[in-house]
């Protein structure tokens, strides 16, 4: 008799099995669709990170308003903030620095071009103490060694430089350029005897230099974001240490 059930129990084991093997088959593209969506999510949220901005500027604040510092992209400081954001162009190709704009220092806020991002900004002495302003300009992210076609020039109050990455041979820097200060930070200097009032104009210009040896296909689908910041360094009127960030 026992022999005799041995198969229905088999028959029903195996019907369960079916039913979650179907199951299974339902689930599993669901699953699978899901993940993908996931993975969807993952890369436009990576795309939306990477392409939020190439350029943003920071200053530090402090409880003393001695030491205090503003930012603006106007000039009369309607709506000044300790934080800016340049947006970034989506596509760009190569170019020379002869294509560029003459009038590059004289726009203020956003004004990129179709293959070039350029972001004028000010910052102003919002304290009641004359001081020395600290800048630092230093690249926030580089991928597909992108960064070593990139130019970077920078105007404070008029005054223009542009940066290169040391030629690859390391034989110096690239013609017309000053070479990055480290292989992170692009340039750092201060700016003394800043009054009461006083602002400094700050232009930022990136573009990827045609001209340059390192402008090669391997760096097509790069992404490169530069930062920018900004704080007191020391007081001139009495020769007091500031507080700063330390970054």
């Amino acid at each position: 008799m026992n022999s005799e059930k041995q198969p229905a129990n088999l028959i029903r084991r195996t019907a369960k099995e079916v039913k979650g093997y179907r199951t299974a088959l339902r689930i599993t593209p669901i699953f699978t669709g899901l993940t993908a969506a996931l993975l969807l999510l993952v890369y436009a949220v990576s795309l939306l990170y990477s392409n939020y901005g190439a350029f943003t500027v920071k200053v530090d604040t402090f409880d003393n308003m001695k030491y205090a510092l503003s930012l603006s992209d106007t000039r009369d400081f309607a709506s000044p903030t300790a934080f800016l954001n340049a947006k970034a162009s989506e596509k760009v190709t190569n170019i020379k620095e002869s294509s560029l704009p003459k009038d590059l220092d004289a726009i203020d806020g956003s004004h990129n071009g179709e293959n070039y991002i350029a972001y004028t900004f000010y910052c102003k002495n919002a304290g009641t103490a004359s001081v020395t302003v600290r800048y630092k300009l230093f690249i926030a992210n580089a991928t597909r060694g992108i960064d070593k076609a990139v130019r970077i020039r920078l105007y404070v109050n008029g005054g223009a430089t542009t940066f290169a990455r040391t030629k690859t041979d390391g034989t110096g820097p690239e013609e017309g350029t000053t070479e990055f200060r480290t292989a992170v930070i692009v340039t750092e200097e201060t700016i003394e005897r800043v009054k009461p009032g006083d602002v400094t104009r700050f232009t930022v210009v990136v573009w990827l230099e045609g001209d340059d040896p390192d402008c090669v296909d391997e760096i097509l689908g790069g992404q490169f974001k530069i930062d920018m910041e900004i704080a007191v360094s020391g007081l001139e009127d009495n020769g007091d240490a500031a507080k700063t960030s330390g970054t």
